[in-house]
């Protein structure tokens, strides 16, 4: 078995790296692989850049050049419901863009034309994510991503994603394109987000201060993800 992990920067992915046995670091088009093992299963660490573009990009480089069985994203994210608190994980039931518009064609908030309305993880990465979160002890709920390519400080800009779309749990920049890739490489996949803050007028403040925080709580639950399945 062959894991691909995605995160967007350094704070997102430097646990994970230095979890890796026999580490290989190769530089492609911005994007930068760590190949090694852990628990003696191979993966393929990505740090993508931030953007649904670099997202897009590494994945795509990644299932070319290194062809893993499954995809984990893993980092940081807005949370937009109210009963959740920075720290706590988000696991995608749906990803859903928050900045496409082609409605007068006929298409859904959100979806890219000729594309799905929305993404599905693998049900069984979903079930390995949440018993990974119960093991770590991080309080996870399962639900609807959002993605795009703006950080949510501004409070009328979160009102108004509430209202288009039904309950969604947070919002981040990566998450769609690198589902997008893996929908149409027939990879399975799960996106995992830890919340660095709550989206509105104070998300910026928030998320300088508990990033690092979000990242490590992301990355643990990957890594229990790992373990399990290796086993």
């Amino acid at each position: 078995m062959k894991i691909g992990i995605i995160g967007a920067m350094d704070e997102e992915v430097e646990l994970i790296k230095g979890k890796l046995e026999k580490r290989e670091d190769t530089a492609i088009a911005g994007c930068e692989f760590h190949q090694g093992t852990i628990n003696g299963t191979d993966i393929i660490l990505l740090k993508s850049g931030i953007g649904k573009v670099n997202a897009a990009i590494g994945t795509t480089l990644l299932i070319q050049l290194f062809q893993p069985d499954h995809i984990i994203n893993t980092g940081s994210a807005g949370g937009f419901n109210e009963s959740l608190k920075v720290g706590d994980i988000v696991i995608s039931t749906e990803v859903r863009y928050n900045d496409v518009d082609a409605t007068v064609f006929g298409y859904e908030f959100g979806q890219v034309p000729q594309m799905p309305a929305y993404y599905e993880p693998n049900a069984e990465l979903m079930e390995v994510a949440k018993k990974a979160a119960e093991k770590v002890g991080i309080h996870a709920v399962t639900g609807l991503i959002l993605s795009g390519d703006s950080f949510m400080s501004d409070h009328s800009r979160v009102e108004e994603l509430k209202t288009r779309f039904n309950n969604p749990y947070c919002a981040e920049m990566e998450a769609g394109a690198i589902a997008q890739v893996c929908h149409q490489f027939d990879i399975p996949f799960v996106i995992i987000r830890s919340l660095s803050d709550i989206a509105g007028s104070d998300a910026k403040v928030s998320y300088d201060q508990f990033l690092e925080t979000a990242s490590v709580n992301s990355a643990k639950q990957v890594l229990l993800m790992i373990e399990a399945l290796s086993a």
